[in-house]
């Protein structure tokens, strides 16, 4: 009888939760908003990071998506945050807003056939965060309804940006299943899409992973939206990692 590997045990004692990001980048996302999402996305892996180590029962990977013309996975697969660190460049704005593309897309990877395949232990409950600052430029009702039929989607936290007066806040609101769920965001104040991106990333991923909450994780989330005053600058600890993991 050959004898035992125990080498990977310990890595796959915890579930994991995978925090889904789908990101416009149509062309008016151009400047400064695409800037602000380009700079929230060097602290997400800290933030990730700092949840996961403090979650003992789980780890927390990230999978992130760009749409406009197309649909761009920039993660082959779901990525631990010190992966992602290496795997995240910035992006740029340019072309149409295809989010029935991106809904169909997600729709794929949100499966055991696909994202959330490896761990043998199972799942957390996903997140998804989206932001948009433009209407559909594509058919997304379809691409809803067929999203909507996944149980990972139907279970998972939602939460969107609506970046800007152009920004289709309906259609938002039907994404994430509730208009509590959709943040409103100033185009005159772009570093709030930074300060939003940090900390729903934070709510979501440290919701989604505790096992004493007194109500849904979507609630919750949503309850803590409402508790931001919009007057005052929203402050996520951000945990210091070496910046020179991104050169």
């Amino acid at each position: 009888m050959g004898r035992y590997d125990n080498s990977n045990v310990e890595a796959i004692q915890t579930r994991t939760m995978t925090m889904f990001y789908l990101f416009d980048v149509s062309g008016s996302m151009a400047g400064t908003k695409i800037e602000q999402v380009n700079f929230a996305m060097r602290d997400i892996p800290k933030i990730i990071k700092d949840v996961s180590d403090g979650a003992p029962n789980a780890q927390i990977e990230i999978a992130a998506a760009t749409f406009a013309n197309t649909v761009e996975w920039i993660t082959p697969k779901p990525q631990t945050p010190d992966d992602f660190i290496t795997t995240w460049k910035p992006v740029c704005a340019e072309g149409l807003t295809s989010l029935g593309a991106a809904l169909n897309s997600l729709n794929e990877k949100m499966s055991r056939k696909a994202f959330l395949s490896e761990n043998p232990l199972g799942y957390y409950a996903p997140g998804v965060i989206i932001l948009s600052d433009g209407a559909p430029t594509d058919e997304w009702q379809k691409a809803l309804a067929e999203l909507n039929k996944n149980n990972w989607f139907k279970s998972a936290t939602k939460v969107a940006f609506a970046v800007g007066e152009d920004a289709d806040f309906d259609v938002l609101a039907q994404i994430c299943g509730t208009k509590e769920a959709v943040i409103s965001i100033d185009d005159n104040d772009p570093d709030k899409i930074r300060q939003y991106i940090q900390f729903v990333t934070a709510t979501v991923s440290k919701t989604g992973t505790m096992s004493n909450l007194d109500e849904d994780a979507q609630t919750a989330v949503n309850k803590a939206i409402a508790d931001i005053d919009n007057d005052m600058p929203i402050v996520v600890d951000i945990p210091d990692i070496d910046d020179e993991q991104w050169d």
